[in-house]
């Protein structure tokens, strides 16, 4: 079964300072409701934090709509979903952060953003400026060119880029092509090795049933 295609496509995070309020202990420190600290006019204390940001789009239109979010408004909570007694907006906050959430762990750690996909580094077919455009526009992989609209293909800020859509596809369609071989290939040396192996299976047995000879018997 092929592998099921992602519905939202991560563009990149950044991270931002701003004044938030700061949680507190309400056994030791004067909180609110929600446990953030409260200073001696009852309002919030607000201290300089890191907050971290996502933009993604859905996967069939990464040029055309994109959205940028606190990450810590994706994580799916299910104390803050309010009224959903069917838990659908629970479940659609899960699908889209099981997308996000590994592309964040790795940004988090220093890493490139994993992609869904070839990446634009294998293929010759676009110069190190060209790929930096695209990934500029949102396309990381060879299929994401492949894939382009006609509409969104005048979105990128390159040359003859119908001419760049059919040589992704055609990349890929010789790739593809490659690697069945290589399947064919790996797969016919298997069977040659299981034939191999029950020959000298068979001439093993054959040499343990073969009659003894008369002078051993003898003895």
């Amino acid at each position: 079964m092929s592998e099921a295609q992602p519905l939202i496509r991560v563009i990149g995070f950044k991270t931002s300072y701003e004044k938030l309020p700061v949680k507190g202990d309400p056994v030791k420190e004067k909180c609110d409701h929600k446990g953030y600290k409260l200073d001696a006019s009852n309002r919030r204390m607000l201290e300089l934090q890191p907050e971290d940001w996502v933009t993604y789009s859905p996967s069939h239109s990464p040029l055309n709509t994109r959205t940028t979010e606190r990450i810590r408004h994706l994580i799916p909570d299910p104390s803050l979903m309010g009224e959903d007694q069917d838990g659908e907006k629970l479940r659609f906050m899960t699908a889209r952060w099981n997308q996000i959430e590994p592309a964040y762990v790795a940004f988090k750690s220093g890493q490139e953003i994993p992609l869904n996909g070839t990446a634009l580094a294998a293929w010759s077919g676009v110069t190190p400026e060209q790929a930096e455009v695209l990934r500029t526009a949102g396309i990381r992989t060879v299929e994401e060119v492949r894939d382009l609209t006609d509409g969104q293909l005048d979105r990128v800020r390159l040359p003859n880029m119908r001419d760049l859509r059919k040589q992704a596809a055609l990349f890929l369609e010789n790739s593809d092509a490659a690697k069945a071989a290589e399947r064919e290939a790996a797969k016919d040396a298997q069977i040659a090795e299981l034939v191999e192996r029950q020959a000298a299976m068979e001439a093993m047995i054959e040499e343990l049933t073969k009659p003894k000879s008369k002078g051993k018997e003898a003895a």
